[in-house]
Parts: structure tokens; sequence; C-alpha cells
């Protein structure tokens, strides 16, 4: 199955105190990068999030990132420090003799006296918080392969675009590449009457036509870059992460490519080397965001 390296994952558990939010953001790479933003004391939790992240892909830099909400309805307790607000006590006591001022506090008065009341951080535990993770992330991995499968099919569907392409210049190359023996016999025949005659003259024109078809012949790599037509194909219907195997595919292609092309006689043949060169830069660039 082709799958691309890029998307995106978003997932969200709710508790009655809390709401959590995974998101995942994937983009390219030649192996397995791993990013996670987890609060300090998550550690058990992250730890977790990297194997279960492993476990569903194989390649891409991969960021990871939590957000915690807390809900308005959740429990929350507020500490009162009395020792603090007893010592602001005795302060305003110690003012009131010199200053008139009113007796009572207002709550307005004592939420304004910095630390006194302290709101309680709402504490979670590991295994409430795991839970939490791996529920939210298991989430956020099936969006995040959904959307990485829905672009894989896209690419599979160009791959296979620009192989009918480069078929067709390989075509061109096979139907004319034979035509460089010919004119070069004819170029031969000629010069070599200018020189001899008779037996002598075919004698000689064999030889040389016969080294010269051989230095040029492109059959086999011809026949390997039809192999590996097939191969390609048969890769992009694999159900693992195929990248790295098209990447090899090619680089074998373009190892046969360049041997024709420096093996080519023809004009013809030529202009569809380059042709073909060009296709397979594409293919080259669309099998980097192949997982």
């Amino acid at each position: 199955m082709v799958r691309s390296m890029t998307g995106f994952g978003r997932g969200v558990t709710t508790t009655k105190s809390f709401q959590l939010t995974v998101e995942i953001r994937a983009v390219n790479h030649r192996f397995l990068e791993l990013n996670t933003k987890f609060p300090k004391e998550w550690m058990e939790a992250e730890v977790l999030a990297k194997k279960m992240l492993s476990d569903a892909v194989s390649r891409g830099k991969i960021d990871v990132i939590v957000f915690l909400k807390e809900l308005k309805d959740a429990e929350q307790t507020i500490q009162i420090n009395w020792s603090l607000l007893n010592a602001f006590l005795r302060a305003k006591e110690e003012l009131a003799q010199s200053v008139a001022m009113e007796e009572k506090w207002t709550m307005q008065e004592i939420v304004s006296l910095e630390q006194v009341l302290q709101i309680e951080k709402l504490e979670l535990e590991q295994a409430q918080i795991i839970e939490a993770v791996q529920s939210a992330l298991t989430e956020a991995i099936s969006n995040l392969l959904a959307m990485r499968e829905r672009e894989g099919k896209q690419l599979q569907q160009v791959m296979l675009q620009y192989k009918t392409e480069l078929e067709m210049e390989i075509a061109q190359i096979r139907t004319h590449a034979p035509a460089a023996v010919v004119k070069y016999r004819e170029r031969l025949t000629n010069r070599l009457q200018e020189l001899a005659s008779g037996q002598i003259i075919e004698e000689r024109l064999l030889t040389e036509v016969a080294i010269f078809a051989e230095r040029i012949d492109i059959t086999e790599e011809l026949d390997r870059l039809e192999s590996h037509f097939g191969q390609l194909v048969e890769t992009l219907n694999e159900a693992n992460a195929i990248g790295r195997k098209l990447d090899f595919i090619m680089q074998e292609m373009n190892r046969e490519i360049n041997t024709i092309g420096s093996k080519n006689q023809s004009t013809v043949c030529s202009a569809a080397v380059v042709q073909a060169k060009t296709i397979l830069e594409k293919m080259r660039e669309q099998v980097q965001n192949i997982e």
C-alpha cells in the first residue's frame, strides 16, 4: 500500500475533570524521527506514545503535541495560607492604631492579598493520564494514517502515469536504436569503396559493423528496464512500507538510462533519453514523499 509521509491527525479524550487533545504532524524524512512535547511528569505516557507511533509508522518526521484543558465543572479546592493571613491581620491592627480603617475585611480585600488564597492545581493519577493519552493518541494515529493513505493513492496514480510515459520513451529508443547500425554501415561502405573493392570491402565492412554494433548494443539495458517496470508495479501494490525499495528501483532505472545515453548514436534516441531522464527525475521526487 502506498502511503505518503506527510499528514495530520488529531485525537480528543474527555473525562469528568479535563479534556486531552493530541495532535500529530508528519512530514518527509529519510528515517523515523519522533518529537514529543509532554509535561515532565508524564514520562511514562510519553514512552507509551513513542511506542505506539513507532509501531504505526516506519518513516517520517513526527511531531506530537499534547493539550490539557481543565473543565469548568471540575472539582477544585482553595487552600488558605492562615499564617500569612494572620500576619496581614496583625499588620492591619497596627496600622489601625495610627490610621482610621474599617474593622472588617471584605472578601475582595482578602483575595487581593498575595498568596493568601491558593487554588490547587488538578492532580492526575498516572493511570488516568496513560489511559487518556492512549485513547486520544489511538484516534490521532488513525486519522493520520487515513490521511497518509489518501495521499498515497494519489501518489500511486502519479507514479503509474509517469511509468506509462517512461515506457513510451523506452519504446521509442528500442524502435530507433537499430537504425544507428544501418547508418554506420552506409557511411563505412562509402568510405571503404574509396579505398578498396570487391571481397576486401565486404570482409572489412562486416568486421567493423559487427564491432560497432556490439559497442552500441543496448538490448540488455532495455530488457533490464522492462524488468524494473514490472518490479515498480509489484512494489506499488505491496502492503508494507515501500519508500526505500522504490528509491532503489529508481536508482537502477537511472543507471540503465544513463548507460543507454552513453551508448546511443541516434538523434531520435538522444531526444528520447533526455525525456526519459526528465520523467525519471519527476518519479524520484515523488518517491521522496512515500513512506
